[in-house]
């Protein structure tokens, strides 16, 4: 199941826990699809009926709303003396307050970062809506990852104009220096067209599992696919280069010299 609670930063109606900058009433604190007793519903109906459940959401107020619904849900549930099963993934998540960065591990719930966001390529638009200081606490997850949260990492691409954004170590490549190739911020003002804050890079090993074992996990297919094990599917690719060892800006240029699915050569030749 697929619900979005909210809209987008950039385009003034996320869900924030202050109100919108460029309001003058300082009465607008955005959209949001559900209220908590609404999505708790929601969320009970889905571990009911065997359905994993993911929400789109990006402001600060929807991610804690949706948090508070989960612990809701799960202390129901327990109540009835119904066992959960169901899994709740957040996609995007891009600004959480700092208060709330342990409550993905702290209440099981799956968080889904598309890389290829962490640079430039929606540049300075949500700072009207949001200010300058929330919009440089945007896209912060190794705080979640720190905590113990399952991270997984994709694209979100659905247009033919950004097809080649897909591309896993293009969003490897921007998530692990917070700049982007194509769009890059203003270097006057961002020295090496850095991100802020730093800090937010994410590590390199981190980013590979977030692309394979971690996503097998919330696609519920770990036990066949996600890491190289014996009786697992030989799904398997060699690289143009060392993943590892390539300088920072050149990651995006790996490429897929052989893929072997389910044990046969698909592309290229050993």
């Amino acid at each position: 199941m697929k619900l979005f609670l909210d809209g987008t930063n950039e385009g003034g109606n996320a869900a924030l826990l202050s109100p919108h900058l460029n309001d003058p009433t300082g009465s607008n604190y955005g959209e949001i699809k559900m209220n908590k007793e609404e999505l708790k519903q929601c969320m009970l109906l889905c571990n009911r009926e065997g359905l994993d459940l993911q929400i789109h959401l990006v402001g600060d107020r929807s991610f804690r709303e949706a948090c508070d619904a989960v612990a809701m849900a799960k202390a129901e549930a327990a109540g009835q003396g119904e066992a959960w099963a169901a899994q709740m993934i957040f996609a995007h998540c891009e600004l959480i307050d700092p208060i709330d960065m342990p409550r993905a591990a702290q209440l099981g719930v799956t968080i889904n970062w598309s890389c290829h966001w962490s640079g430039g390529y929606f540049g300075e638009e949500a700072i009207p809506y949001i200010g300058q200081e929330k919009w440089e606490r945007m896209y912060q997850f190794n705080p979640i990852i720190e905590s113990g949260a399952l991270v997984t990492f994709s694209s979100d691409v659905v247009t033919n104009y950004e097809l080649h954004r897909a591309h896993p170590f293009l969003g490897m490549q921007v998530a692990n220096t917070r700049v982007d190739p194509e769009y890059p911020l203003d270097e006057k003002r961002f020295p090496g067209s850095v991100r802020p804050p730093k800090s937010a890079r994410i590590e390199r090993e981190t980013l590979l599992k977030g692309y394979t074992i971690n996503s097998a996990k919330q696609l519920r297919h770990d036990d066949k696919m996600g890491s190289i094990e014996t009786g697992k599917l030989a799904n398997l690719n060699i690289l143009s280069d060392n993943y590892f060892e390539a300088d920072e800006e050149k990651i995006k240029d790996i490429d897929f010299d052989v893929v072997i699915f389910e044990g046969k050569v698909v592309h290229g030749g050993l």
